[in-house]
């Protein structure tokens, strides 16, 4: 997770829109659900704003229109945030494989959880909704 953490950080460290030039509707919005973010930085987009922030150890990356409202959520974590019904569907599929991290991506219309496993020879990007149908994304070979 310190591994996450710390690329979420390089990342927001390179953004250039700071709170102060965030619209005042998105900042109560973000405030008001997230009172205990840290390492806070946003970016200005066309059509509204994208924060990164860290809460509880998850890092987050979440866009804004300009009223807001979440568009986009974006969170990224460890196994064991991954819902049950569908971390028991991986590891019984997978047996020879470790989830090593999750991203979990909704929006008003959908829920996907993009699962990436490893073992000594292989990493596989899963994808799942939100009952455990499994699909693969992509294989590469470990070198």
């Amino acid at each position: 997770m310190k591994t996450l953490t710390f690329i979420v950080c390089l990342l927001t460290a390179s953004l250039g829109a700071s709170a102060n030039e965030v619209n005042e509707q998105v900042l109560k919005a973000f405030a008001a659900s997230f009172p205990e973010a840290k390492n806070v930085a946003w970016e200005e987009l066309k059509e509204g704003y994208k924060v990164f922030f860290v809460k509880n150890e998850v890092s987050y990356r979440l866009r804004y229109d300009e009223e807001g409202n979440v568009v986009l959520a974006l969170k990224y974590y460890r196994e064991d945030n991954l819902p049950p019904l569908i971390a028991n569907k991986v590891k019984k599929s997978y047996r020879d494989y470790k989830i090593h991290s999750v991203v979990e991506e909704s929006s008003e219309t959908s829920l996907m959880y993009h699962i990436i496993l490893e073992n000594d020879k292989k990493i596989i990007n899963l994808k799942s909704d939100p009952v455990g149908s499994l699909e693969v994304e992509s294989k590469y070979n470990k070198s």
